[in-house]
C-alpha cells in the first residue's frame, strides 16, 4: 500500500480500560506507522514509528483529527492525515 498526499496507515494498538468490574475498550490514540506517502516521509516519519495521533471526531463536523477505518486481511487499518500526529515516541538507544 501507497498512501497519497499527506496520508499515512496506521495500526491501532488497542487499549483497555479496566475497572473492578467492567472492562471497556478506550478510544484509539497510539499506533505504529504501517506506510507513508512521499510527503509524510519528508515530515519525518517512517514505517515502524509510534505515534499518538487524536481520536476520531464522529459527532463534531468542524472538528480537524478525523480518519478512516478500514480493514486489509481482517487487520484494522486507520488512514489519516500526518497532520493528526500528536507526536512520536522516540526509541531509547542503549
Amino acid at each position: 500500500m501507497k498512501p497519497l498526499n499527506d496520508r499515512i496507515i496506521v495500526k491501532p494498538i488497542p487499549r483497555l480500560v479496566s475497572t473492578l468490574y467492567i472492562q471497556t475498550a478506550e478510544v484509539d490514540t497510539i499506533g505504529h506507522i504501517v506506510a507513508v506517502s512521499d510527503e509524510s516521509t519528508n515530515m519525518g516519519l517512517a514505517v515502524g514509528d509510534k505515534i499518538y495521533f487524536g481520536t476520531l471526531a464522529k459527532e463534531y463536523e468542524d472538528e480537524y483529527l478525523k480518519y478512516q477505518e478500514f480493514k486489509d486481511n481482517d487487520e484494522r487499518l486507520l488512514v489519516m492525515s500526518w497532520k493528526d500526529v500528536l507526536f512520536v515516541e522516540e526509541q531509547e538507544n542503549g
